[in-house]
């Protein structure tokens, strides 16, 4: 028995060392051992020689020499200082930037751990590369601000209410509306800004909304009034919209002063009670005054015509906001929802194993920030283009080259199996605005992608000769014919696209600035069988 002892000691000791050696080699972070002596790596594990970029402890030991991998580093101040850490301490964590053999640099961290064997020092290093979680943070941080300016900087006011009637946000627009302070509304009843006469009656009405809440305007065809801070009373029109986060209910109030609104409702009834009694009178003179007569009914046809049709407009305006606030409210609240989601899922894969699934997610997020930045696009494109603000710009440039360009910036976007067919006869170089060409074949072929199933080409044809002609065909879903009378009006959508995500104004946008270019726009389409899209410029 006791010749054996040694040889089951030689046996353990030969285990312990092929445990110690297969955890270090598998280790998915840097690992290496340093003698303090000399400042010499003596170990390195095979992932620390890939994450660094180098071959052998020969480079290393060089290396570290210079800049210990750090990208920004004294080494004569602090080296002496980290080493006194860790000897007294045990252990030295520090998060940085470090370099890799071939000048790139990521974000990692770096343990090191002091130990001795046989009087001598040594260090165990440990270096996590983080470059992942940073970018994370940078694209999260970038959501959280865009998200906050869409917000904040809004045209008209949000006030964002809970379950108790309390004011969670209210943005700047409404908190001006309103003559608050900024910050000045947050965690108040919503009384504070409702009539005291009709408080208690809002207070059921609003109980009985959240019991059913439903996307709406509110109080259709009453002159709706709200209180400020002063006391005085304005009147407002209000849309309503909801959402639901962690199990908790919240109310959008969009909000926009029609006090000027209501005036020229008030002032339009008050002519017409004029004209109707003019005509009335009118009447009563028929006989004596009948060539007078016949002069003032017509000049007072022309006012009535006049007053209908700014009616007719103050009504269209009225329409058009109510479409853009819904329209708003529900495709920011989609990618929002989805940004959310993702990071709370993120959150929770905190093992290295777990990477795939945080990648998984973080695309969710890179697409969700890619739709709010196209919608806000959108969005201010149509601004632009009501308010005159853009303007064709011509130049001379190779239209082949940027349409092969343009479609190798959304080669991204396109769907399993799917890709672009370029064709090109006549001349390359033209003179048209460059951007607004990109901007049109973008729109185009979003929309060719978005509409056409897995698997299928989408066809540029492009022909430069007494005109310029560029066509974009997709074998999508098609437009009804129905639908094709329609489809260049601002927000409108084909019946056959209600589950697809989109506003509404791409092609209107699209149509805008063909015409600033003098161009127009030819549409074929049948249901099931795609479409073909051509612009047409004079050359």
């Amino acid at each position: 028995m006791v010749q054996n002892i040694p040889l089951a000691l030689m046996i353990q000791k030969s285990f312990n060392d092929a445990l110690l050696k297969i955890s270090l080699e598998t280790s998915p972070v840097f690992i290496g051992v340093l003698a303090v002596r000399d400042y010499q790596f003596l170990y390195v594990n095979q992932y620390g020689f890939e994450l660094l970029g180098y071959k052998n402890l020969e480079e290393i030991n060089e290396s570290i020499q210079k800049n210990e991998f750090r990208k920004h580093d004294n080494l004569a101040e602090n080296r002496e200082e980290r080493l006194k850490k860790i000897v007294i301490g045990k252990e030295y964590k520090e998060e940085n930037e470090f370099l890799k053999a071939d000048g790139s640099s990521f974000w990692g961290i770096l343990t090191c751990h002091y130990f001795e064997a046989d009087a001598e020092g040594f260090l165990l290093k440990k270096l996590d590369d983080i470059s992942d979680k940073k970018q994370a943070e940078k694209r999260l941080l970038e959501v959280e601000a865009r998200s906050e300016a869409i917000f904040q900087h809004a045209s008209i006011g949000v006030i964002l209410v809970n379950r108790e009637r309390e004011i969670v946000l209210a943005n700047e627009y409404s908190e001006k509306l309103f003559g608050y302070q900024k910050g000045e509304l947050a965690n108040q009843k919503l009384d504070l800004l409702i009539p005291s006469d009709i408080r208690e009656k809002h207070i059921g009405l609003q109980n009985n909304y959240m019991h059913h809440p439903t996307n709406r305007p509110m109080g259709i065809g009453l002159d709706l009034k709200a209180q400020k801070k002063d006391g005085s009373m304005f009147s407002v029109e209000i849309s309503l919209s909801h959402f639901s986060e962690n199990n908790h209910h919240f109310y959008v109030a969009f909000i926009n002063d029609s006090t000027l609104k209501k005036k020229s409702e008030n002032d339009l009834l008050e002519k017409k009670a004029e004209i109707e009694k003019l005509n009335q009178y009118l009447e009563n003179e028929v006989v004596k005054r009948t060539e007078a007569l016949v002069k003032t009914m017509h000049q007072l046809e022309e006012s009535k015509e006049d007053l209908e049709e700014a009616l007719a407009k103050e009504k269209e305006l009225g329409e058009l906001k109510s479409r853009f606030v819904s329209m708003a409210s529900h495709e920011f609240r989609t990618p929002l929802t989805t940004i959310n989601s993702a990071v709370s899922l993120i959150q929770k894969f905190t093992n290295t194993e777990d990477q795939e699934k945080r990648d998984k997610y973080l695309a969710r997020i890179k697409s969700a920030v890619g739709n709010l930045t196209d919608i806000l696009e959108e969005f201010l494109s149509v601004g632009k283009l009501e308010e005159g603000k853009i303007e064709a710009r011509y130049d001379s440039f190779d239209l082949q080259d940027l349409i092969i360009e343009t479609t190798s910036d959304i080669k991204s976007m396109l769907k399993a199996g799917q890709s672009f067919e370029i064709e090109h006869e006549g001349k390359k170089s033209i003179v048209l605005d460059k951007s607004l060409i990109r901007k049109i074949i973008i729109n185009l072929c979003s929309n060719a992608i978005k509409f056409s199933p897995e698997n299928k080409k989408i066809a540029i044809k492009v022909l430069v000769n007494n005109k310029i002609e560029i066509e974009i065909k997709d074998n999508g879903i098609g437009i009804s014919e129905e639908d094709q009378k329609h489809l260049f009006d601002r927000f409108f959508r084909g019946t056959n696209v209600t589950n697809i995500q989109g506003t509404g104004l791409g092609l209107h946008i699209v149509a805008r600035y063909t015409e600033l270019m003098n161009g127009k726009v030819e549409l074929k389409s049948k249901l099931g069988e795609g479409t073909s899209i051509k612009i047409i410029f004079p050359n």
